[in-house]
This record gives structure tokens, C-alpha cells and sequence, in this order.
């Protein structure tokens, strides 16, 4: 085994890709993943929050140890993807607001390697605090992974070729 491995997910449509494509990748390379999602992500996305729990055998965490009976154990490497403009741009203002928020602040403080992989539309992308909190992550030492087709319209298929092997090399060599 690498190590703990966090991931983050959000409410954005590339999340429905994690169980077919991200998990079997994370499990080769040797990881003991454990999945945070905002409460949007699990609203938004029920069926693909079951299924990464059915994958995984653990639940997806949403808060505190108080809501499923243990508490996680430190991450060795996190990994936020897809990661919303909200997300983003509220942990780069160092906002701990929610469990998820709260957790990437302490990572991040912490210096445990993390990597973004945004999925984020052109509207939301050309507004100008996407690229300037995009700006203080990497200056963090976040590695930011933006796929091809970052940022992307509105509605159309980007998650089709999302980065998550990218993502998963960031952490575990350092590149981005």
C-alpha cells in the first residue's frame, strides 16, 4: 500500500465517472482511498455516492466522525475532483464553512501533497476569482490539473475526458 488517499468530490458532473474509472486506477496503484464529498455532491449525485460506497465498503464522509462512528485516519496525498468553482474558490479565501472545506484547509496546512482537477464551465471560468484563487492554491503548493477540455460549455460531455490518472500522478510524483 502507498498510503491514505483522500478524495474530495463535489457537485459536478465528471463525479459520476469516479467509480468505473478513478477507483479501479487508485486500487491498482495501491491506494487506501477513502471519499469526502460536499453535501451538494450527494444531493446532486445519489446514485454515484452509493456506488463509491459499495466500491469502497466504507461511507462517503460529509461530516465529522460523529455521523458514521470513526474517524479517518490522516491522508498521506489528497485529491479534490472534480472540483467545483465554489470549492475552489472558497478554499483558496481559506474558508472552512463546511466538513470538506474545513478538511482541505487542514491538509493544506499540513503540506500533504494535493492536486485539483477543476470542472468548472467557461462562465464560471472567466470570472476573475476562479483564476486568482487557481493562482494561491498552486502558490500553496497545490498542484492544479486542468484537462483538455477546461473549462468547458455549459452542458456539454468534458467529463468524458476528465484527467484522473493526471491527477493521481500529481500526488504520487510531485508533477502537475
Amino acid at each position: 500500500m502507498i498510503g491514505v488517499l483522500y478524495v474530495v468530490v463535489c457537485a459536478a458532473g465528471a463525479v459520476r465517472q469516479l467509480p468505473e474509472r478513478f477507483l479501479p486506477l487508485i486500487a491498482e496503484r495501491g491506494w487506501d482511498v477513502h471519499v469526502l464529498a460536499t453535501e451538494r455532491a450527494v444531493s446532486v449525485f445519489p446514485e454515484a455516492v452509493k456506488e463509491i460506497a459499495d466500491l469502497t465498503g466504507r461511507p462517503v464522509r460529509t461530516d465529522f466522525h460523529t455521523t458514521v462512528g470513526y474517524s479517518l485516519p490522516d491522508p498521506d496525498a489528497v485529491i479534490v475532483a472534480p472540483a467545483t468553482y465554489n470549492t475552489v474558490t472558497k478554499w483558496a479565501l481559506g474558508l472552512a464553512d463546511s466538513y470538506v472545506l474545513t478538511r482541505l484547509a487542514e491538509q493544506t496546512g499540513r503540506g500533504v501533497p494535493i492536486a485539483v482537477g477543476p470542472y468548472i464551465n467557461v462562465a464560471f471560468a472567466k470570472h476573475p476569482t476562479y483564476e486568482s484563487s487557481l493562482e494561491t492554491l498552486r502558490r500553496w503548493g497545490v498542484r492544479v490539473v486542468i484537462g483538455p477540455d477546461e473549462p468547458h460549455q455549459s452542458g456539454v460531455g468534458a467529463a468524458e475526458i476528465f484527467p484522473w490518472a493526471s491527477l493521481l500522478d500529481a500526488v504520487e510524483t510531485g508533477g502537475s
